[in-house]
């Protein structure tokens, strides 16, 4: 069963995160071309996004200070968008139908589309700075006052 070593990564910033979404491309394409099944804890974090490492990581304090921004909102919808795609594909995976699953993970529409957009997002979203400045500007102003 495939995916076991990628769902349970770590993910503490943006350049982690782009490595996941990659591993789990990986992970659907190797699977559809050796004709392995998914396991029942890889499809479990295809089917909630919240419980894959991307997913958890957009819950955790590394993006905390993000939380509000549009940059933040866009990468939420589309790691939802994305996991759309996967589950699509990780069930024609485990019922069998591997050249179909190959084929979507190859097609330009909606598979590779929504991938690029989730990386997009995420890279959108790295290019944020980290807030700590404004977080001293802040607290200085409100000393002052």
């Amino acid at each position: 069963m495939l995916a076991e070593t990628y769902i349970a990564k770590t993910i503490e910033n943006a350049p982690d995160a782009i490595a996941c979404h990659v591993r789990w491309k990986i992970t659907l394409l190797l699977a559809a071309r050796i004709h392995e099944p998914l396991s029942e804890r890889a499809m479990r974090a295809i089917h909630y996004p919240e419980e894959c490492s991307i997913g958890k990581w957009l819950l955790s304090e590394h993006t905390l200070h993000l939380r509000g921004r549009p940059e933040y909102l866009a990468v939420v919808e589309q790691h939802s968008a994305f996991h759309g795609q996967m589950l699509a594909i990780a069930n024609l995976i485990n019922g069998g139908e591997y050249d179909q699953a190959e084929c979507l993970l190859n097609a330009a529409e909606p598979f590779q589309n929504a991938s690029t957009a989730l990386a997009n997002a995420i890279m959108a979203l790295d290019r944020i700075p980290d807030g700590k400045p404004v977080a001293r500007i802040h607290e200085a102003l409100h000393k002052t006052a």
